[in-house]
């Protein structure tokens, strides 16, 4: 995955014509965070406001987005093994899923999340996202070897099949297909909660706040 960077401004500042904003890569320390917010945008608890103006990332952020929370999110998707993040990564699409919080407890239950890759041979080969349902699916349909055994599997409309089955049952990712009638539970852990589990998995303390 990317280094997930938000440009923070700090709000009072702003509005008075001055320019105390600064790029942040995310996923760090707790602490780090809050010397961040309180040296480069001279956050205070009597002026905490700020605001994200502009984002590098793999998914929306708001602009009044908790940026704790976010900080959470990204440190958790930085955790996660490549297949794993591509699989949180299209659920959340799939089920239009912004809010860090709610990110992070997809993260934690990677595992539980109905979804199923496509085979390389059919992400390589095949183009279009409903198409590569259909080709998916039929690997798996029970008619299968009856078609392909009498020959038929030439004519079998892989995109028709695809494209019934993403209306009805399920939605379809960059890298896999998501089952529609089975969701994960994205209120199971507060904030609170999923930072002692950071800290019990040992949050990568060598990732070093980036300014542009």
């Amino acid at each position: 995955m990317k280094d997930v960077k938000v440009y923070a401004q700090n709000l009072r500042s702003y509005n008075i014509g001055l320019d105390q904003g600064c790029w942040i890569t995310l996923g760090i320390e707790e602490q780090e965070l809050q010397r961040i917010l309180t040296e480069q945008l001279h956050l205070t608890e009597n002026y905490p406001d700020m605001a994200i103006f502009d984002y590098q990332a793999d998914f929306e952020i708001s602009e009044y987005e908790d940026i704790y929370e976010l900080n959470q999110a990204v440190a958790q998707l930085k955790q996660l093994p490549e297949q794993d993040y591509e699989k949180v990564m299209d659920y959340c699409d799939a089920r239009d899923i912004t809010s860090p919080l709610e990110i992070s407890n997809v993260c934690l239950q990677a595992d539980e999340v109905p979804y199923e890759r496509f085979p390389d041979w059919i992400d390589e080969n095949v183009k279009d996202p409903e198409e590569k349902l259909g080709y998916a699916l039929f690997e798996n349909n029970s008619l299968a070897p009856e078609i392909k055994a009498a020959g038929m599997e030439g004519y079998f409309d892989y995109k028709a099949y695809g494209r019934d089955e993403a209306i009805n049952s399920y939605d379809i990712g960059d890298h896999g297909f998501v089952n529609k009638r089975i969701s994960i539970d994205v209120e199971k852990y507060s904030y609170e909660e999923i930072q002692n589990q950071l800290k019990e998995n040992g949050l990568d303390e060598s990732t070093e706040y980036k300014e542009e």
